[in-house]
Parts: C-alpha cells; structure tokens; sequence
C-alpha cells in the first residue's frame, strides 16, 4: 500500500513538473498548471473521503476568476503595444517641426562645413517674485560648465536664457547634451520654483521601454507626452549667441 502510494504521488509530482517547466521563466503559473493541480487533487484524494461539492465549485470559481485575469493581461498588454506603435506613428509627422517641451535639457552641435553653432532655446517662468539666484549649466556627467547670476525677475514673466556655448572661463564648450539648473531666491530667501521649456526641432522619434521620445536638434531625447506645442519652422537669419544658430 505505502509503495502504491509513493507511487501515485511521484507520477503526480512528475506531471505537474512537466507543465511547470513549459511555462516562461519556468517560475510562473498559468491556467494548465493550476487546473492539473484540480484534477491532480481529485485523481489521487481519498475515495474514502472525497472533496464535497461546495470545495469543488469553489475551487472551480476560482480557476474561472483565474483565466479571466490572464486573458484580461493578456489583452491589456496587446492594447498597450498597440497603443504604443500608434503613438509612435503619429510622432513621426513631428518630424522637421519646432515643438515647446517641459524640461530643462539642452543640446549644443557644430556645423563644421558651415561653420555655426546651434544651442537650444531655453525659457523659465518664475511664480514668484524673483530677488536673486543662479543658472548653472552642466554636462552629461553633471559637472557644472558654467554658471550665471540671475537679477530682479517678474513672477509669471517668461525669460529667455542664452547660453553662448562656453564655459565659466570663456573657451568653447564640446558639442553634447547639458542640463539648466536654476535656483532662483525670493526677497525672503525662500526658493522659487520656476516652469522650464526648451524649444526645438524634431530630428526623429524613439520607442525606448514603450515609452516615445522625440530626438531633437540639440540631441537630447524629450518625451512625447511633455510636447506643449508644435509650429512649422519659418526661415531666419543667424541668430545671437545662444539663442539659436550662432555663426562660429
């Protein structure tokens, strides 16, 4: 009786072995593993003491639940993809357009056959009345570049920062990404939180993690989702220094 036992129990034991080590990852659980553990119960319980009715339509209903759960992620995660490549599709007329991101990073890249330098556009708006403060620009490796002092600013009023390109001594700075730190100061000397915009042109898109990024002019990546507005481009002239094309 005992060897009839081990037996039954190693067969059942290798059966839902066999389904487990089809699944992914050879950890997770789907819908076949958890009903051969059901009919695995009811094969080998005790005749003599069997599983009464309403233990069976309860663990039915929660097979049921189950496989309504993996369907439901399952088609949760079909629409995410789906949701994802059209938003992706849709960046793409962005493409050669000028758009007004959230943010605060900014590209700096030289043309050497035409001999300009183009610097992001970068715009804050302080909501308090500004004392005094800072402008810290830093490279991709957060090593602080050059910094500027920040007088009096209007609250609510939008500021253009022109970086010319060049660090805190004056030599020119290599191309690549940067970031603007402000930390702006209240006449109480209390901080002032700032909204901060970089203006750009869209070079491409990118799908990095399901998530959509524009590729802009300066380089750097912006999510799509932090685009406020879009416009055409129009033709002009060379600009100042670090406001646009900048003749070297």
């Amino acid at each position: 009786m005992a060897s009839s036992v081990a037996s039954a129990i190693t067969q059942a034991n290798n059966e839902f072995n066999a389904v487990v080590g089809k699944q992914s990852g050879g950890a997770n659980l789907d819908k076949n593993a958890f009903m051969l553990l059901l009919v695995t119960q009811f094969k080998y319980q005790d005749p003599l003491n069997p599983m009464d009715d309403k233990e069976f339509v309860s663990q039915m209903a929660q097979f049921s639940s189950l496989e309504q759960l993996i369907n439901l992620n399952t088609s949760m995660s079909s629409l995410t993809t789906a949701t994802n490549n059209e938003q992706m599709i849709n960046a793409t007329s962005y493409i050669g357009k000028e758009v007004t991101v959230s943010g605060n990073s900014i590209g700096k890249v030289t043309d050497t056959t035409a001999k300009t330098t183009s610097i992001t556009k970068f715009r804050y708006a302080p909501n308090d009345t500004v004392a005094s403060g800072t402008i810290t620009v830093r490279d991709a490796d957060n090593n602080v570049i050059y910094t500027e002092t920040v007088g009096a600013k209007a609250s609510g009023t939008t500021y253009e920062f022109n970086w010319s390109g060049k660090d805190s001594s004056g030599a020119a700075a290599p191309d690549g990404v940067y970031t603007v730190n402000l930390a702006l100061l209240n006449a109480k000397g209390e901080a002032v939180i700032a909204d901060q915009v970089v203006d750009a042109k869209v070079t491409g898109v990118v799908n990095n993690n399901n998530t959509v990024y524009l590729g802009l002019d300066g380089g750097q990546l912006m999510e799509l989702s932090k685009v406020r507005q879009v416009t055409v481009p129009t033709t002009t002239s060379t600009n100042t220094p670090g406001s646009g094309t900048t003749t070297s």
